[in-house]
C-alpha cells in the first residue's frame, strides 16, 4: 500500500501541521508493529514555506517525496478545469509509480472552495479506480459564504453536492468529531465509509523555565510578574472573538494580565483587529497583543511564562486548545463549544471551567440595534447560500430567542455592540459587577495563582495520551487506510442521496453569530 497525501500547499497553517503529525503518528505506528516502510507521494501546489522537512526526513518508516503540481493553488475566477488538474496528478502519480491498485489518495479539505476544480479532478481519479479518503476539516457550509459562493458561480449548472459529495463503494470520507459525522451521516454517506479522524496531539516538548520566561514576558511585552497572566494563544481573526477576551480583563479589573499571541493575516481581518487594540489602548485594559510575533515570545516561552491557557473562540473544526492546553500543564478558561468538546468530554477530559454562553444585559448593547443587525446579517448570509430570509414574523421569533429575559451572548453581538458592553464594563464597577456575578466562572480566573490544577492536569493529560496521542492516532490512521484499500471499485460515481441536508445542518439561526457574518 502506498499513499498520495493531496493539499492546495504547505505553507504555515493547521492542516500542513496536520499532516506531518500524520506522518508522525503513522511512522510510530510501524516502528511499534515492525511494519514496512510506506512510501508517500506529497502532492501541492509547490509553496512549502511551513513544511517541517527535516523533521519529516527523520521519520523511520515513510518514505516521503513531494510532488509539486501548480494546478492545485488557490483559485479565484469562477472557472473550473478539472480535466487538465486530473492529468497533471495522473502525471505525478505515474511519475511516483502510484498506481490505482496499489495506492490510497488522501485529500484534505477537498471541499472548502479555495480551488473549485479539485473536486471534479478527484472524481476523475476514482474513475480511474484510485480509491479516495476525503478529509473535511471545515465544510464551505459553515458559514464560509465566500467560499460557498465560488464553489457555486464555478459549478453552475451542475449538482453541486453530487460534485463535492461523490459516493462510491470506494470513495471514503474522514472527519474531526462527531458533528461532521453526523452531517454526512444524515446525508446518506454510507457508515462503514466514514471515519473518524481527530488530529493527533504530539506532546510539547520541556517548556522553558516560568520564571525566566515571565522576565522575557514583561521587557518584551510590558507585562508585569506581580499579577497571574492568561495566554490566548491564537491569532486574532474575527471568529476567535477577541472582544470577549478583552471583556474577561475589563471584568477581572486588573487582577490578571492576559495576552494573545499573534495578529491577523488576512487582509480582510486586520482592520477589525486592529480597532480592538485601538479599543484597549483607550480603555487601558492590562490586555498585551502579540506577544508571540517576533519581537516576542517563542510559543513554547508564552506557554512556560502562563498560568492558565484562555479560549473565547466561537467556531472551531477540531480545536486543539482544548487538548494542549493541559500538555502544557496549563488550566484552561473560557468558552465551550459543545458541538467540538462532545467526543473530548466522552473520552473523560474534564473541562470544568469553561461555559457555554457569557451573558449580558441586552439594553447595554441596545435591543434595537441588535434586532436590525441580525436581520440584515443573517438575511444577507443566507442569500450568498442562494437561500431565502426567514419572514418578518418568523425572524422576530427567531431574534427573542437571542436574547432570553433581557440577557444575550455577549458572543452572539457583532463588534461595535461588543464594544459598547465592553466599554460599560470597563469604565462602571456596577456594570464589572453584574457580568460577575451572572457569569462566575469568570472570577476563578482570579484565583488561579493559589489553586492546585496538578490533579486535573495529570487527568487530562491520560485522557488525551490514551485517545489523542502519536500512538492511538497512528494506530487509527493506519487503519482507516487499509479499510480504504481493500474497498471495491465502482464502475460510476452517485450522488448524495440527501446533500440537501448539509446545508440546513450548519446554517441554523441558532449557530448563526455575527462575528461570523
Amino acid at each position: 500500500m502506498k499513499i498520495a497525501i493531496i493539499h492546495y500547499h504547505l505553507n504555515r497553517g493547521g492542516v500542513t501541521r496536520v499532516i506531518a503529525n500524520q506522518l508522525h503518528s503513522l511512522s510510530r505506528f510501524l516502528e511499534q508493529t515492525d511494519g514496512e516502510p510506506i512510501q508517500i507521494a506529497l502532492l501541492f501546489d509547490g509553496q512549502a514555506l511551513g513544511w517541517p522537512e527535516q523533521e519529516v526526513a527523520s521519520l523511520e518508516r515513510v518514505d516521503v517525496e513531494l510532488y509539486p503540481v501548480p494546478e492545485l493553488a488557490y483559485d479565484t475566477e469562477p472557472k473550473t478545469r478539472p480535466a487538465g488538474l486530473a492529468e497533471r496528478l495522473r502525471q505525478r502519480l505515474h511519475q511516483a509509480r502510484f498506481s490505482p491498485d496499489t495506492t490510497v489518495v488522501h485529500v484534505h479539505n477537498h471541499a472548502l472552495g479555495k480551488n473549485a476544480s479539485v473536486p471534479g479532478a478527484l472524481a476523475e481519479l476514482a474513475r480511474d479506480g484510485y480509491p479516495l479518503l476525503l478529509q473535511i476539516h471545515d465544510f464551505a457550509e459553515d458559514f464560509r459564504p465566500a467560499n460557498y459562493r465560488h464553489l457555486a458561480d464555478s459549478l453552475a449548472g451542475q449538482d453541486l453536492t453530487a460534485v463535492l459529495y461523490p459516493q462510491a463503494s470506494h470513495i471514503h470520507y474522514a472527519v474531526l468529531n462527531r458533528r461532521d459525522r453526523r452531517v454526512l451521516s444524515q446525508a446518506g454517506v454510507e457508515p462503514n465509509r466514514l471515519h473518524w479522524l481527530p488530529n493527533p496531539v504530539p506532546p510539547f516538548s520541556e517548556l522553558p523555565d516560568r520564571e525566566a520566561a515571565r522576565v522575557v514576558l514583561e521587557e518584551r511585552c510590558g507585562v508585569p510578574r506581580s499579577k497571574p497572566y492568561a495566554l490566548y494563544p491564537v491569532r486574532g481573526i474575527r471568529r476567535k472573538n477577541l472582544g470577549e477576551a478583552l471583556l474577561w480583563a475589563a471584568a477581572l479589573s486588573g487582577a490578571v494580565r492576559f495576552g494573545m499571541t499573534l495578529a491577523p493575516l488576512n487582509p480582510k481581518e486586520i482592520p477589525i483587529y486592529s480597532r480592538w487594540k485601538q479599543i484597549a489602548r483607550e480603555l487601558r485594559l492590562p490586555f498585551a497583543f502579540e506577544t508571540g510575533a517576533d519581537e516576542g515570545l517563542t510559543f513554547e516561552e508564552n506557554l512556560a511564562a502562563a498560568d492558565a491557557v484562555l479560549t473565547t473562540s466561537v467556531a472551531e473544526g477540531f480545536g486543539m486548545v482544548f487538548l494542549e492546553a493541559w500538555l502544557a500543564d496549563r488550566p484552561l478558561f473560557g468558552r465551550n463549544l459543545p458541538e467540538i468538546t462532545a467526543d473530548f468530554i466522552d473520552a473523560g477530559l474534564k473541562l470544568d471551567n469553561l461555559y457555554s454562553h457569557l451573558m449580558v444585559p441586552v439594553d447595554w448593547a441596545g435591543p434595537d440595534e441588535f434586532r436590525e443587525a441580525l436581520a440584515e446579517a443573517y438575511g444577507r448570509t443566507l442569500a450568498a447560500y442562494g437561500l431565502p430570509a426567514p419572514g418578518t414574523a418568523e425572524f422576530a421569533r427567531l431574534a427573542e430567542q437571542k436574547m432570553p429575559d433581557g440577557w444575550a451572548d455577549f458572543a452572539d453581538l457583532d463588534e461595535p455592540l461588543q464594544h459598547r458592553v465592553l466599554e460599560r464594563v470597563a469604565t462602571e464597577s456596577t456594570a464589572r459587577d453584574t457580568v460577575l456575578q451572572r457569569n462566575k466562572m469568570i472570577a476563578r480566573l482570579a484565583e488561579v495563582s493559589a489553586c492546585d490544577f496538578s490533579a486535573v492536569i495529570a487527568h487530562n493529560q491520560s485522557v488525551i495520551e490514551a485517545d489523542y496521542s502519536i500512538a492511538p492516532s497512528g494506530r487509527r490512521l493506519h487503519a482507516v487506510y487499509e479499510a480504504v484499500h481493500r474497498s471495491p471499485r465502482a464502475d460510476r460515481l452517485e450522488p448524495l442521496p440527501a446533500g440537501e441536508s448539509i446545508l440546513q445542518s450548519f446554517l441554523g439561526f441558532d449557530r448563526f453569530r455575527l462575528i461570523r457574518a
